[in-house]
């Protein structure tokens, strides 16, 4: 068994999600090759390099149907917010209710479709790091 299925059924455990959120969390994990094959991005990373290094120091992988979800079930957390919270990010633009978080699936459907899409890529002039972030 996957580590990463091991700590889902450890948060259901610890009593930190439910089995429904187990189940899709578990359900996001599953690529199959039907999907890989539509040409639409799979996955977000994150690439972290030291200064004329080719080889990543970091990486990070996420797969992009666990962050539709995450974004899903975010919509719910605009329900708990207080008041005045929710009113001081609107106010600042920010909008954490569900049509948001569709929006922000709906992006993810246009991400990649023919591939890599770079996202970000910065470079730190100081330490001469490079951060890049795409999906693919």
């Amino acid at each position: 068994m996957s580590e990463e299925r091991l700590r889902i059924l450890k948060m259901v455990e610890e009593k930190k999600i439910s089995a429904e959120e187990a189940a899709k969390l578990l359900e996001a994990l599953e690529s199959t090759p039907e999907k890989a094959a539509n040409g639409r991005a799979h996955w977000l990373k994150v690439r972290v390099f030291d200064k004329g290094s080719e080889k990543p120091r970091v990486r990070v992988t996420v797969p992009i149907s666990l962050l539709k979800i995450a974004g899903k079930l975010g919509g719910k957390f605009h329900m708990m917010m207080p008041e005045e919270a929710k009113a001081k990010m609107e106010a600042k633009g920010i909008r954490l209710d569900a049509e948001s978080f569709e929006d922000i699936d709906n992006l993810f459907e246009q991400f990649a479709v023919n591939g890599r899409y770079q996202l970000v890529d910065v470079e730190d002039d100081e330490s001469g790091q490079r951060v890049e972030v795409y999906v693919e």
